[in-house]
């Protein structure tokens, strides 16, 4: 039946003195009066109420909010050795930054990327998490290679990595690994070197697990309906500011799940109930509540933590209500 998912980051730091105790500890780390390992305990408090907050909005697919992540790709290349942390450049089109990755040496990865952090959540959580890592295409195309000289074998190299990390999730109890994609919305004519990448990714993806291809910052233009060729089991979309895809799931079936990203994660602005009834009712046009899960378009650290508390609140309503006809019927 119809679930409420979340998709990736929380916010790490509310308006309440209790809400900035991360950002109290940075700078208690500057100033040598708490260690590392001390500023890794505020982490895993910060988690634990990142995922209290979502299960007590509705959410029935929770993430460990990723806390501990700086942003999208410094938190895995920086745990990848061949890799060099350099300087600082915009994450597409936010306010947020990244520093880029620069492959120096043949890539090999540590024992684990995220598996403790998805242990640590997975005890906590009364309902599943998801695990997430980034696709190997955009770690790939956010880094600057100056080792491999071949962009193919590269960001292969990477799938191989990330496939052997999914496995270490599986061994631990991971159900659903989400992967965000989001540079294939911004290099459209890649698509067949994206298809090969993912083709050995795949081949490493534990059986019976479900995978999730998160796709945002664009729309599909160009990649419809050639994206459902993909080895994945459901394709997460932008279906709050990205009207084209709308149009484009209307063009030919849909034969994945579908994580439909409803509500808009980079806007404070409330969606009313009317509008997030019509998005719900327009995507079933397309899957069947079985095959559909809702979230917002974007992780929420882009909002004001009040604010995602109460967008996830009345979504999570919306659905409510629609189980509730549902049954009534």
């Amino acid at each position: 039946m119809l679930t409420l998912s979340a998709v990736s980051h929380y916010p790490k730091i509310g308006d309440k003195p209790e809400e900035q105790v991360l950002r109290r500890a940075h700078g208690q780390l500057d100033r040598k009066e708490i260690d590392e390992a001390g500023l890794e305990r505020i982490k895993d408090e910060v988690t634990r109420h990142a995922l209290q907050e979502q299960v007590e909005a509705g959410l029935e697919i929770v993430t460990d909010g990723q806390i501990r992540w700086d942003d999208a790709v410094t938190y895995l290349a920086g745990k990848i050795k061949g890799f060099k942390l350099t300087g600082l450049l915009r994450y597409f089109d936010t306010n947020t930054f990244y520093r880029q990755p620069v492959c120096e040496a043949d890539l090999e990865a540590p024992d684990s990327l995220v598996v403790k952090d998805f242990q640590f959540a997975n005890a906590l959580s009364s309902v599943p998490v998801k695990a997430l890592l980034t696709g190997p295409f955009t770690l790939a195309k956010l880094s600057k290679d100056l080792h491999y000289k071949d962009f193919e074998e590269f960001a292969g190299r990477l799938a191989v990595i990330l496939g052997e990390e999914a496995q270490r999730l599986a061994r631990v109890g991971a159900t659903i690994i989400q992967f965000d994609e989001p540079a294939l919305l911004q290099f459209k004519k890649e698509f067949p070197v994206f298809k090969k990448i993912w083709t050995k990714l795949a081949r490493l993806l534990p059986e019976g697990i479900e995978t999730v291809l998160f796709l945002n910052y664009g729309d599909l233009r160009g990649l419809y309906p050639q994206i459902l060729e993909v080895p994945v089991t459901a394709v997460g979309l932008d279906l709050a500011t990205a009207p084209e895809n709308w149009r484009l799931l209307g063009k030919s079936p849909f034969t994945k799940k579908l994580l439909a990203g409803l509500v808009d994660a980079r806007n404070t602005k409330m969606e009313t109930e009317e509008e997030l009834h019509e998005r719900l009712e327009r995507a079933l046009d397309f899957v069947s509540a079985e095959n559909l899960s809702l979230s917002p378009n974007y992780g929420l650290e882009f909002l004001p933590r009040e604010t995602a508390r109460k967008k996830l609140a009345h979504l999570s309503k919306v659905v409510r209500e629609f189980r509730e006809a549902k049954v009534k019927a």
